[in-house]
């Protein structure tokens, strides 16, 4: 099992091994630990703990790979170990999230702080990384944008039992062409569901969901509209059986505010005004909007 974190502080080489054996709870003898970048001969590759790090430049000090025999006897995970490394040695790591997105980590600190985070690697042979977004302060990262990551929850997974009950009834062998009015439709119908049923669980798993998200999935509901009335005669009753079930979702969650939040916040009052009956709503609890704010810009 190979572990991999990214370092914000540079910890002491010669101390690397005893952490490692403390933490693992291993014999030091049992590990091994070298600078990728140096010498490597001597290395004992049959460790039952490889430990190996390379400095970087940047917001970060270090890369470090911790690679864990196969007869290991009890492997943490990723998460734990970055947790109990954290307060060890006394810094922030990061590791990759488990999204297919190549800027998306986990944080922790040593005090336990456990949030998600944007890193960026500048291009060309120097390992230069940059922590460009965090969705809650960390004191380490000051120039940091603290800000929701909305690329996180464009992986997550949502069960749409209105959208499959759609595509059972207009295309179920899924042989219609891509533009084919029925995918179109289908397309605007998986968004708005997902964020209907995101509301019903009250934004889990994290109770989290950026507003800029959240006005663009509103958009899909325009586009939804739209298809009610231009869709091929086939598509329309199936359509409005889905869309009907999704806004009674989305009524029994949000609360009437004639547009003045999402006027306020997100774009023009008079483009709120204008638009469908679901711009003058808002949702019964906001979640970009952490404990003690306003929702106020």
């Amino acid at each position: 099992m190979i572990h991999n974190f990214l370092v914000a502080d540079m910890f002491l080489p010669s101390s690397l091994g005893d952490v490692l054996a403390e933490v693992l709870s291993v014999d030091p003898l049992a590990v091994d630990t070298a600078d990728v970048d140096g010498c490597l001969e001597g290395r004992d590759w049959e460790a039952l703990v490889l430990g190996d790090y390379a400095v970087v430049q940047g917001d970060l000090a270090a890369l470090l790979e911790i690679q864990l025999a196969e007869q290991f006897r009890w492997p943490p995970d990723t998460a734990e170990l970055a947790g109990v490394l954290s307060q060890r040695l006394n810094t922030v790591l990061l590791w990759h999230a488990e999204e297919a997105i190549p800027s998306a980590y986990w944080i922790v600190t040593p005090d336990g702080v456990v949030t998600r985070a944007r890193v960026e690697q500048s291009e060309g042979p120097d390992l230069d990384y940059t922590v460009a977004v965090v969705e809650e302060s960390v004191p380490r990262f000051p120039s940091a944008r603290v800000h929701l990551l909305p690329e996180i929850f464009r992986e997550e997974r949502i069960a749409t039992p209105a959208t499959d009950a759609f595509v059972a009834a207009v295309d179920p062998e899924r042989v219609a062409p891509a533009e084919h009015p029925a995918n179109r439709a289908r397309e605007w119908l998986l968004l708005w569901e997902r964020l209907v049923r995101r509301m019903a669980g009250d934004w889990a798993p994290t109770g989290r969901y950026p507003l800029e998200s959240y006005v663009q999935d509103l958009g899909t509901r325009d586009h939804l509209d739209v298809r009610l009335t231009t869709a091929p005669a086939e598509l329309r009753e199936p359509l409005a059986r889905a869309v009907e079930e999704l806004d009674a979702v989305f009524l029994a969650h949000t609360v009437g505010d004639r547009g003045e939040l999402l006027g306020r916040s997100a774009m023009s009052g008079s483009a709120v005004a204008d638009g469908g009956w679901w711009w003058h709503r808002r949702p019964v609890r906001l979640p970009w909007v952490r404990p003690g704010e306003t929702g106020r810009p």
